[in-house]
């Protein structure tokens, strides 16, 4: 149901939208949204009168509309969800591989016209996730949709709404549809296979916006020294052995994590030390390597948005300097780094800037020899610069 009179936006704002832009930003408006609920509809025009489509509000924050519709009319019932369902899953089964079809992100959020949420198979499970207040006005219509369409043995959902804050615990998934899943469920990955867990507080265990970096430190690892730095649960450490390193040393400040790459090093066939385990600060582990004078050919550096180890707090935001510095006094030369950022409001000219200053603060000529993004299963409408959060770049070091 459409409730009251629609909003105008600034013609800067309408610019946006008729190039495909998906939200309206509150200080966009003309005035402001009054009596309204989280995920109403709305509809929007520009300055003249002219509408722009259509979208749910947000009751706070910055977003203050999310387009679902781009029409003169409305499209909002069930039939278009599960419309809009079925066309997300045949773009993924046009375009991704079949080794990664078990392990992938079926909805996009804005990408794939339902905003404020996102999608994974992992397995014969599903994972939502919900970012936005709005996306719960229609979650409870499109859980049976998901079920009726994918059969899952099984469908959960992380609550994102307010983000994931340093040391904050978080509570663990919701069972929303089906059987519950096993605390330790095995995926496929391009012949790879790593155990995760659906309902898991924060990450399932394997980030699967990363498939395309893990795919090239893959490549590149042949006949070479490999460092992991924020390992995780050893994704890229896996990938790297098998793509026929010397030597493989991952480092992350939870000792789980170490034991979950060893699960995975199992699962995929391989032995379970195959890679070395450092438990403790980033920092401190490559000081004491460059103190030792030991270097690595191939560095991962895929630290966290946010992360604090011993009273140390590392942004992603102010520390990529530091950070590449620090890397780049351990790479041999000729080496590589490939620099990882997810940070959706570091820029990409911000993160080149602090990665160019780092390197030469350590003396070390850099060179960028490509870059990489999201994946296919990740889309984004080409206008959503806030929606191509992921950045890969692969630098060589003389």
């Amino acid at each position: 149901m459409v409730r009251g009179r629609g909003v105008k936006v600034s013609h800067r704002a309408a610019r946006g939208l008729t190039a495909g832009h998906p939200w309206v930003f509150r200080d966009s408006l003309l005035r402001p949204l009054e009596g309204k609920e989280a995920g109403d509809t709305i509809q929007i025009c520009d300055e003249d009168g002219r509408p722009l489509g259509w979208g749910l509000c947000e009751p706070e924050g910055a977003i203050a509309v999310r387009i679902v519709e781009r029409g003169p009319t409305l499209r909002w019932d069930d039939a278009e969800l599960a419309r809009r369902v079925e066309v997300a899953v045949a773009l993924r089964r046009a375009t991704l591989s079949p080794g990664v079809l078990h392990a992938c992100r079926l909805v996009h959020g804005e990408g794939d016209g339902l905003p404020g949420l996102a999608v994974d198979r992992l397995g014969e499970f599903l994972l939502v996730y919900k970012y936005s207040r709005a996306a719960e006005a229609y979650l409870e219509r499109l859980v049976p949709i998901l079920a009726e369409q994918l059969s899952p043995a099984g469908i959960y959902m992380q609550d994102r709404v307010r983000g994931v804050v340093a040391d904050e615990r978080k509570p663990p998934a919701f069972h929303l549809h089906g059987k519950t899943a096993p605390p330790e469920l095995e995926i496929e990955e391009d012949g790879l296979r790593f155990v995760v867990d659906v309902s898991a507080p924060v990450s399932p265990g394997l980030f699967l916006d990363l498939r395309e970096g893990r795919r090239l430190a893959e490549r590149l690892s042949a006949g070479r020294r490999v460092l992991n730095l924020f390992s995780f649960t050893g994704s890229f450490g896996v990938r790297a052995v098998r793509g026929g390193a010397t030597k493989v040393v991952n480092v992350d400040a939870a000792a789980r994590s170490h034991a979950r790459c060893r699960q995975n090093l199992v699962a995929s066939g391989m032995d379970p030390e195959a890679c070395e385990a450092f438990t403790g600060d980033a920092f401190a582990f490559l000081e004491r390597m460059r103190q030792r004078g030991e270097r690595f050919d191939l560095v991962v550096v895929d630290p966290p948005p946010f992360s604090r180890v011993k009273g140390k707090v590392f942004s992603a935001m102010r520390d990529w300097e530091e950070l590449l510095q620090a890397t780049a006094h351990v790479v041999a030369p000729g080496g590589e780094i490939l620099a990882i950022s997810n940070a959706a409001k570091l820029d990409d000219g911000e993160l080149l800037s602090s990665v160019g200053r780092g390197a030469l603060m350590a003396e070390r000529e850099a060179k960028l020899l490509s870059e990489l993004g999201l994946p296919e299963d990740f889309p984004v409408p080409p206008a959503f610069g806030e929606g191509r959060y992921l950045q890969i770049k692969r630098l060589w070091l003389g």
